[in-house]
């Protein structure tokens, strides 16, 4: 007997992410109790979460609830929560990409997709923004592998190739892809794009911020005047956004955009807001990805096409590059005036790893 409460769960890394996988029928389902759950399982809020699952960092204190979707053709549900560090607060508002990449060998070990011999779809539905990803996972002999030759910066091993294929992303927190119906808004005397593609985001350039665009993640951390200038921004933003207060929220996201030294390419720094990620999110290349071929966007502007029809676009972020793949409408142009209906789906390629499978205990 003890005096805390056992709850199956799967440590896995998923992209440059890293987090715990839950079945939704062993957490709590009033949302309360589940925040007050989640926040004894990672041991927040502390810097160090030295009494919990997490890392001390907003990419390794991440959750994913997984269940059988109860929709047509759809296999999984995927619930993300977001276990701040240093408050006690969970945020269901956004998903995480890089996360996803971690969901669909769970589903498949755990019983939820019956898998196939050689490649595995699993077609989920994120419950946080309503966007659907179909996952390709490499299934040899029906069976999950970890091992493999992609690499993806930001982890130091390579791993078995997983595709992510997001559709349904237009607008799905506002509405609408460029939430404040311009491609450009001025806001503060600082020119940025507002779009929600996956996740809602605001683009600018570094040079506006007295930055230029190639610092290390430590020390645009240590700029505390660069955060104020950020959050007063996306304050407003937001709010023209149709998002209201956002104040201790992590929507919308936020990026700094510089232009690279090589075609084909553009330099991100990326703000989860009130920390500069290390590499990248998978939903906020996105964004930035399909920005670059949207003219008259902030990262329009910055991007050089290696040729005319080009549709895939590498983002350099502080530890490397992360590349995706932007299917357009087909009526791309046609549609341009009406700044909607212009992306089809956006493709990345990660990697994950099952790192424990056990029990964790919550405190009663």
């Amino acid at each position: 007997m003890t005096d805390q409460l056992e709850i199956p769960a799967v440590f896995m890394r998923g992209g440059t992410s890293r987090g715990l996988m839950f079945h939704k029928n062993d957490l709590p389902l009033q949302i309360d109790k589940l925040s007050e759950y989640l926040l004894k399982i990672m041991g927040s809020p502390d810097i160090r979460q030295i009494n919990g699952m997490g890392g001390g960092t907003s990419v390794t204190s991440k959750v994913c609830i997984i269940s059988k979707s109860s929709e047509k053709e759809i296999d999984i549900d995927y619930l993300f929560a977001q276990v701040e560090v240093d408050r006690a607060y969970v945020d269901f508002e956004p998903t995480c990409g890089n996360m996803l990449a971690a969901v669909g060998p769970y589903a498949i070990e755990e019983g939820l997709v019956k898998p196939s011999n050689g490649q595995t779809t699993v077609c989920v539905r994120s419950v946080n923004t309503g966007s659907l990803i179909n996952l390709s996972i490499p299934t040899p002999n029906s069976k999950v592998i970890y091992s493999g030759n992609y690499k993806i910066d930001g982890v130091p091993f390579k791993g078995a190739p997983i595709l992510l294929n997001f559709t349904e992303l237009e607008g799905v927190k506002t509405g609408k892809l460029f939430p404040t119906n311009e491609f450009v808004t001025k806001i503060n005397n600082i020119w940025v794009t507002c779009i929600d593609l996956g996740n809602p985001m605001i683009l600018a350039l570094a040079k506006d911020f007295a930055i230029k665009g190639n610092e290390t993640y430590e020390e645009l951390n240590l700029n505390r005047d660069l955060f104020k200038r950020i959050e007063k921004i996306r304050k407003i933003a937001a709010i023209q956004m149709g998002m209201g207060d956002v104040t201790g929220k992590v929507l919308p996201k936020f990026a700094l955009l510089s232009s690279s030294t090589k075609s084909g390419k553009i330099r991100s720094r990326y703000f989860t807001p009130y920390s500069c990620h290390q590499t990248h999110a998978v939903t906020g290349s996105l964004c930035v990805a399909s920005s670059c071929l949207i003219p008259n966007t902030i990262a329009y502007s910055l991007f050089d096409k290696e040729q005319e029809e080009q549709i895939s676009v590498i983002i350099e972020h502080p530890l490397g590059e992360i590349e995706c793949s932007v299917n357009l409408n087909e009526k791309f142009k046609d549609n341009l005036h009406q700044r909607k209906n212009l992306i089809n789906s956006c493709g990345i390629y990660r990697t994950s790893r099952k790192i424990m499978k056990g029990l964790v205990y919550v405190p009663i």
